[in-house]
């Protein structure tokens, strides 16, 4: 991920953004109007306006999102504002600045962005109104002229409020900045960077114990001379860094000297807020607060997260030698509190045992080593749950007791470790130097958290000889499986009975698990292998059924189930059991086949189905293709009856179907208005059958097609083709014959310009005016409103007269057109027009797509009574992946031979119909760059001679 560049006039833009006084506000519908619209227009789930502030990017209105920010370091917009241009990028995953941002492989998965830098009056670029989709997706020019449209909108928004606003915001922000400073008791300087020159209120003399005026005269050398020496450098450079512009302000936190001569510490933050015309810092102004108290606390919280941290540390450690555990677990305790002996104690009666320990050498301790109990300063802990801590054992009330005499230890921390709910011992830490201050709070909560993990370590190794008494009864194999990044597998824990399963030891897979992955079927094996990388990757339960050969009996089918936990280390431990199944696999693979197949046709049928019962018509199953335009949920059509889908005026049909499927045992098709769970209706087109179950229960099958979507699209077709044939045609025959007279000089003669321009608009809406006709036409073909007039005539003129009037279309494409002399006089029922339109269709085809000084042939070919006429051109020929569509309404090829060639798409649509109102076809036949050939097909009906 490449983090965005800041510009050198980052801080002035800074400065332009805090002036529109819109960070931090409340949505508000004027912005939200565009974002939406933006939504709409461009069809993305997420519409941005954001502000780039100086470590996040804000959202002043967000489609899509619920997040109301996000950091600057991984946001889109901070490159955007970069550039004034609008910033596009169709795939993330293309680009090395985003391939692995957070904001593309995480929530919300960023596929595509673009966005439109929006500028404040003064020029400066605040943010962006941007555009989010979670798929890659083109974005040409049309697009990016729409937003930026949509975005200057957005940018006469901003600066309209900062116009009106900008006058009282700033008398308020003075009054509220005074009463805030007098208020806050918070210190203020303002220095002169070139001259050193330094003016302080007197809280910030108060700070440091001093009036003002003891300070005088006062400028930078009076702060220098009162700073902690050791925190000089990093002052420094915090200034530098702000200075250069890589830090928006100075924010430094460091000790100054008090009058009574202790360190108190201030949290100084300032910033430069006039410039020399060389650039350089001037003035700079700032406040000093007193922020010992929260030095302090800030301390004991760091403290608290060292404990926190040791204790996480111990319970995610994947070492599995209890004893090393427990003494990493000593010897940590023993560096945070900084004491030299560390001891976990068996207590058995009256006798103290030494088990874990860390000490130095000249200490004497070993394991096992006991001593009488109440020698012991754990005898102090006798009757009581609570920790003992003793900073100072010569000023404690316990300095009379035996144990001090015996040992001398001076420092002395320890709490009770209880199994069970029984006394074990304990776990203390002690030296024999006293401790400059009591132990806190922390430290004892430390040690009685730490003695509940000993606890519980302990505990588990008692349990394990439980355990293990009981897995030996168990049937099956229970274990521990465990994975390592670099792939190497192994099973720390496996119990005896693997030896039933993939007939190896224990001890043979402790360290090297492949032996047992290649005892697995090997048509089972990748699948397997898929499930473990799965559970790995999302920590999910582990469960599959698989076959493994034991060296005895062949293949058999086992199940394995593990609950996955992720190590420090980053390997995955599963901890599970495998079990031999294979009686019970086997008879439920051969049902599960059958099952299946059946189901996956049943629920992934686009086609709504229901399965009744055929005397009570009360639902048995129905699929979710019936559920979902209904609206019932299934619970809700489970409890009904076939017959409530129904409209009542749908009851003369009943008896129809009733006795349909009484006699042929299937009824339909029938088309019905099907009643919503909201009383609306929906059309379908309803069909069904009888059948026997195996208790020969007779049942019905239905199928219910929603065709809504049917319909919709042919009414809106049918009110789009009225709404072209009587408001388009009239005015575009004006305009064009308008256009044409301006055109030919008709009106006088035009200025170069002028005419060439005259010349594209007429080209133009004579272009538009052959959609308009062949959208009527492509509608009446398809509807049967076109009239065909059939009659018996000779195909060779209708060529002839489409070549003549294409002839000057091909002289100006400089193309030659050859009609071959192998036509006869052939003749077929045609309509002689509707012919001519579809030849003519073809044959300007290969005109447009013929490269200069190309040549057309027109063929003819007779065989099985028909007469295929063929026009072959030495164009580009078609792409094999827009061959499918070719003969689709408004279907071009985009390429960059065929790019910028004019037409309507429907040429060969219109073709199409034609040829099959006439009982014909048509075809082509193409290989991409070496031309095509096409071809109409008609039947004969007789040699003319």
């Amino acid at each position: 991920m490449k983090a965005p560049d800041l510009s050198h006039k980052e801080l002035q833009r800074q400065a332009a953004l805090e002036r529109t006084g819109l960070l931090d506000t409340q949505p508000e519908e004027r912005f939200d109007r565009y974002t939406a619209i933006a939504c709409k227009a461009f069809k993305v789930p997420i519409a941005l306006i954001s502000l780039v502030d100086s470590n996040r990017q804000w959202f002043k209105s967000c489609q899509g999102l619920s997040i109301s920010e996000t950091p600057r370091e991984v946001s889109f917009c901070s490159h955007a504002i970069r550039e004034s241009e609008i910033l596009v990028i169709e795939d993330t995953l293309c680009d090395d600045r985003f391939m692995d941002n957070p904001l593309v492989t995480e929530e919300p998965h960023i596929r595509f962005y673009a966005g439109a830098p929006l500028h404040d009056s003064d020029g400066f670029r605040l943010g962006t109104l941007c555009l989010i989709d979670r798929a890659p997706r083109t974005f040409d020019q049309n697009d990016q002229a729409l937003l930026r449209e949509i975005a200057d909108c957005v940018e006469r928004e901003i600066n309209l409020q900062v116009a009106t606003e900008l006058y009282q915001e700033l008398k308020s922000s003075e009054r509220r900045a005074k009463a805030a400073i007098e208020g806050t008791r918070i210190g203020t300087w303002e220095w002169n960077v070139q001259t050193g020159e330094t003016v302080f209120n007197e809280r910030w003399a108060d700070i440091c114990g001093y009036r003002l005026d003891e300070l005088e005269p006062v400028n930078i050398e009076t702060w220098l001379n009162l700073a902690h020496p050791e925190d000089r450098p990093e002052s420094e450079r915090l200034l530098n860094a702000h200075f250069s512009g890589e830090l928006p302000e100075y924010d430094c936190r460091c000790r100054m000297k008090h009058k009574n001569g202790h360190w108190v510490w201030v949290h100084d933050r300032g910033q430069v807020f006039e410039w020399t015309e060389k650039g350089e810092p001037l003035m700079m102004c700032g406040t000093h607060a007193d922020i010992t108290n929260e030095m302090a606390s800030l301390d004991r919280i760091q403290r608290q997260n060292t404990a926190l941290s040791i204790l996480n540390e111990l319970a995610l450690d994947p070492e599995t030698d209890d004893n090393a555990r427990i003494e990493k677990a000593l010897r940590l305790g023993a560096d945070y509190l900084d004491l030299d002996l560390a001891i976990v104690s068996e207590i058995t009666r009256d006798v103290y045992s030494v088990r874990w320990f860390v000490a130095p050498a000249q200490a004497g301790l070993e394991q096992g080593l006991s001593f009488p109990l109440v020698d012991t300063y754990c005898s102090l802990l006798l009757g009581s749950r609570d920790s003992l801590a003793i900073a100072h054992m010569a000023k404690s009330q316990y300095r009379n007791h035996d144990c001090y005499d015996k040992f001398g230890l001076e420092s002395y921390l320890a709490a009770p470790v209880f199994i069970r709910d029984r006394l074990y011992g304990t776990v203390n830490f002690s030296s024999p130097e006293p401790r400059a201050q009591d132990f806190s709070d922390t430290d004892i909560t430390f040690v009685t958290l730490l003695a509940r993990w000993i606890a519980g370590v302990i505990e588990r190794k008692l349990s394990e000889q439980i355990l293990n008494k009981l897995i030996e009864q168990t049937p099956g194999m229970l274990y521990q499986f465990q994975r390592w990044p670099d792939g190497h597998s192994a099973f720390p824990f496996s119990s005896p009975h693997i030896k039933d399963i993939y007939g190896v030891t224990s001890d043979e897979v402790k360290d090297d698990a492949s032996v047992c992955f290649n005892k697995i079927h090997p048509d089972d094996l990748a699948e397997m292998m898929v499930s473990i990388e799965r559970s790995a990757e999302t920590l999910s339960i582990w469960n599959a059924h698989y076959r493994v050969k034991d060296g005895h009996s062949g293949w058999r089918w086992v199940e394995g189930k593990s609950s996955p936990e992720l190590m420090p280390d980053q390997s995955v431990i599963w901890h599970g059991y495998i079990a031999d199944i294979d009686d019970t696999k086997r008879t439920a693979l051969a049902l599960q086949e059958s099952e299946a197949q059946l189901r996956r046709l049943y629920e992934l049928s686009p086609i709504g189905i229901a399965l009744n019962d055929y005397l009570s018509g009360a639902f048995l199953d129905v699929n979710e293709a019936l559920l979902e335009p209904t609206g019932y949920n299934r619970n809700q059509m489970m409890s009904m009856n076939y017959w409530d889908l129904l409209p009542r005026d749908f009851e003369s049909q009943r008896q129809t179907i009733i006795t349909k499927l009484q006699t042929e045992r299937r009824f339909g098709p029938y088309e019905a208005e099907i009643v919503r769970a909201d009383g609306s209706t929906y059309p379908a087109v309803v069909r069904g059958m009888r059948i026997r179950n195996p208790s020969q229960q007779p049942l019905i099958w239905t199928l219910i097609e929603d065709i809504s979507e049917r319909k919709k699209i042919d009414r809106l077709k049918s009110e789009f083709i009225s709404s072209v044939s009587h408001e388009l045609r009239t005015p575009l025959t004006s305009i064009a014959g308008s256009l044409g007279l301006v055109e030919s000089g008709a009106l006088g003669e035009l200025p170069e310009q002028v005419r060439r321009m005259i010349s594209i608009a007429h080209r133009n809406s004579d272009q538009l005016r052959q959609l308009v006709d062949d959208l009527l036409d492509m509608e009446k073909l398809v509807s049967g409103r076109l009239s065909m007039k059939l009659k018996e005539d000779p195909v060779l003129p209708v060529i002839e007269e489409s070549v003549e009037r294409l002839n000057t279309y091909a002289l100006e494409s400089r193309v030659s057109v050859h009609i071959a002399n192998d036509f006869s006089d052939w003749a077929a029922w045609i309509d002689r027009g509707r012919l001519g339109q579809a030849f003519t269709n073809l044959l300007s085809n290969a005109i447009k797509f013929s490269p200069d000084n190309g040549e057309i042939h027109i063929t003819s070919d007779i065989g099985n009574g028909c007469m295929r006429i063929c026009v072959a051109d030495q164009g580009p020929g078609i792409p094999d992946s827009f061959r499918p569509r070719i003969f689709q309404k408004f279907a071009q090829a985009d390429s960059s031979d065929t790019r910028g060639k004019r037409g309507t798409g429907l040429g060969l649509a219109i073709t199409r119909e034609i040829m099959a109102q006439m009982e014909g076809e048509v075809g082509f036949e193409s290989k991409e760059g070496l031309g095509s050939v096409f071809w109409l097909e008609l039947k004969l009906n007789k040699v003319k001679h």
